[in-house]
């Protein structure tokens, strides 16, 4: 991901999404992917309505490479989630930070139109700040809104089975990522390699002087068994 930040993001993937049901369900199962596949996921649990969102929450968004933005129903009458979303918004403009939306049982045209279930969900939302005269950060709501419904990625209704749509997310953004964690090292840079690549170095006893050895890969060209080679040679754990 481009970026004009001097420092690695922390996270490969933050989540936004709204409401202990989604929460407890959806997201719980779209973590637990993230988590198998090795993917460094941010799942702020400790947000409520009606607070102001958190210098450190902002700065942990800035810090990802992705941000999943999952629309639900009630998604749109929180300004803490509103919030998230227009810095998030904000980060895709400039940081180049990539922004999946995923459209979960909402229509996508009733979020940029701002109609149905959603539309009415934002009406509350924007009738408390409109109280309070807030009409530049409304403004600021809608815009994120619009932009970001328009980037249509997944929508719920096209998936039979949650599960099916929990995969296609996770393996979107694995390949998205390029396969690179947000780790510093450069063998933890790349996602669930370093098992495989101690075993390799066992099997190679490095430690020994004594022989020269070979080791022989079996598989397509690209597979992972090739990368975990890469990553001995660059080591120069292997003397020809």
């Amino acid at each position: 991901m481009a970026s004009t930040s001097s420092t690695r993001p922390s996270y490969d993937v933050f989540i936004s999404y709204r409401g202990k049901n989604i929460r407890d369900g959806f997201v719980s199962h779209l973590l637990n992917a993230f988590q198998q596949k090795q993917i460094n996921a941010f799942l702020d649990e400790n947000h409520c309505k009606g607070e102001d969102i958190s210098p450190a929450l902002l700065a942990t968004i800035e810090e990802s490479y992705v941000s999943v933005v999952i629309f639900s129903q009630n998604y749109a009458d929180s300004s803490w989630c509103l919030d998230e979303l227009v810095k998030i918004l904000g980060c895709r403009k400039t940081l180049g930070q990539l922004v999946l939306p995923v459209f979960y049982h909402v229509d996508p045209t009733d979020v940029q139109e701002l109609t149905g279930n959603f539309g009415e969900a934002f009406t509350i939302a924007k009738h408390g700040e409109e109280l309070k005269g807030c009409l530049d950060r409304v403004e600021q709501w809608c815009h994120a809104l619009m932009e970001i419904s328009n980037i249509k990625e997944w929508d719920s209704r096209n998936f039979k089975f949650e599960s099916k749509l929990v995969a296609k997310i996770v393996n979107d953004v694995w390949e998205k990522l390029g396969c690179f964690s947000s780790s510093d090292s450069p063998i933890d840079n790349l996602v669930g390699l370093e098992s495989p690549v101690m075993k390799a170095e066992s099997l190679l006893s490095i430690e020994s002087t004594d022989n020269k050895r070979v080791i022989g890969i079996w598989g397509m060209v690209g597979i992972d068994r090739t990368t975990i080679t890469n990553e001995v040679y660059s080591r120069k754990l292997i003397q020809i």
